[in-house]
């Protein structure tokens, strides 16, 4: 039992404490180090605060457009009473 014991703290010992990271890298080897800084991607953690929105938008009407009368037309007439003389006829010259 002692042994079975021994071989329980043993198997404990030899796990590790904290969670496994399942990480896959794939290089090539140059001959010369050359050190990049592999980023993890962190996810994102919204700020507790106030949330300022965009300005309202007022929709109002379009303002009326006044559309002045056009004036009648004037006609001019004869004053009644003077007889309406034709114009003389134009003929052509006499030959000669």
């Amino acid at each position: 039992m002692l042994r079975k014991l021994i071989l329980a703290a043993l198997a404990l010992l030899v796990l590790p404490m904290s969670s496994a990271l399942a990480e896959v890298r794939i290089g090539v080897g140059i001959g010369v180090p050359v050190f990049r800084p592999y980023h993890r991607h962190h996810y994102y953690r919204p700020y507790l605060g106030v949330y300022v929105g965009p300005p309202p938008v007022y929709v109002a009407p379009p303002p009326p457009v006044y559309v002045q009368p056009v004036p009648a037309p004037v006609y001019v007439q004869p004053a009644p009473g003077q007889p309406v003389v034709p114009p003389p006829p134009v003929s052509p010259p006499p030959p000669r």
